[in-house]
């Protein structure tokens, strides 16, 4: 199931958390949405295994997740805070009875839910699950000993993530297309300008207002070097998304910064699925087009 937001709206995360049956294990950057919160505590109260991971210091935003801890810890959720072995813990992940999992660019809070270019994708593959599960398992004991790679279709940064994208767009022929909050690394950078230069046709959404310095700077350079870059006004763009040649596919919380491949805990999901790739690149059209120039 693939969810597109704001369109979706907030009912399908949330029956994603009231459909457990025995556990749910959240990993998240911020939790701050009144239902989403209430829907945990519910799980909890109605018997199900309930177990948060919480980022302790959202950049710009230290203690956010304060309240929901309070909240949820009074419910008798199973809570911890984030493994300090990563800059950030910047996940947006939600496994349920250890047999679905929802990988998500978007927090759980209400611009996440209700506002924000978003995307989400519920996934049942057991091995992308199993992934989860374990990674999730290792973050939550916060021991610096190295968590379990994801040997799947799970990215996972900082294991996996930097090499899996950069193959997906090094296997680009025809096109690409970009929806990121965030684009600076010099290594994406790089691999999307040698695809300008094998003539693939790329596309890039941003937002339009509170963009990193380094993202405007990237943006100036691969607009020089021929890559079609455009920063949209609304919905706000908080989503992560890549679409190569309309087939293949990534959708997670992981942007294209240094930071978010190499030091921060990530999860996203690498698909070639061409119906869900077509959905995703038809929304980034969408937006493309009623983006302005940068």
């Amino acid at each position: 199931m693939l969810l597109v937001e704001p369109e979706a709206g907030a009912a399908p995360v949330l029956s994603f958390i009231r459909g457990a049956q025995r556990s749910i294990a959240v990993e998240m950057y911020l939790l701050t949405d009144d239902d989403a919160i209430q829907a945990l505590a519910d799980a909890r109260a109605n018997g199900r295994n309930v177990q948060v991971i919480l980022e302790p210091h959202p950049f710009g935003a230290d203690g956010a997740n304060q309240a929901a801890w309070d909240r949820l810890a009074a419910a008798g959720v199973d809570l911890a805070w984030a493994s300090p072995r990563f800059a950030l813990t910047h996940a947006k992940l939600i496994v349920a009875d250890g047999n679905r999992a929802l990988v998500m660019s978007l927090n759980l809070t209400h611009a996440g839910l209700t506002s924000n270019r978003e995307y989400a994708i519920a996934d049942s593959d057991a091995r992308d699950v199993g992934d989860a599960a374990a990674i999730f398992a290792a973050d939550r004991v916060a021991s610096l000993a190295p968590a379990p790679s994801a040997q799947g279709r799970l990215l996972a940064s900082p294991a996996n993530a930097r090499a899996r994208l950069g193959d997906l767009i090094a296997s680009a022929r025809r096109s690409i297309a970009i929806e990121i909050e965030e684009l600076s690394d010099d290594a994406i950078v790089g691999a999307l300008l040698a695809a300008v230069a094998r003539g693939v046709a790329i596309s890039v959404v941003l937002p339009g207002t509170n963009r990193s310095t380094s993202t405007d700077a990237a943006a100036s350079t691969l607009s020089a070097g021929g890559v079609s870059v455009r920063a949209l006004a609304a919905p706000t763009v908080h989503g992560k998304a890549i679409v190569a040649d309309g087939a293949r596919l990534y959708v997670g919380s992981i942007n294209l910064t240094a930071a978010s491949l190499d030091q921060n805990r990530e999860f996203g999901l690498r698909l070639d699925d061409a119906a869900m790739a077509g959905r995703v690149a038809a929304a980034i059209a969408g937006d493309w087009a009623r983006a302005a120039e940068l």
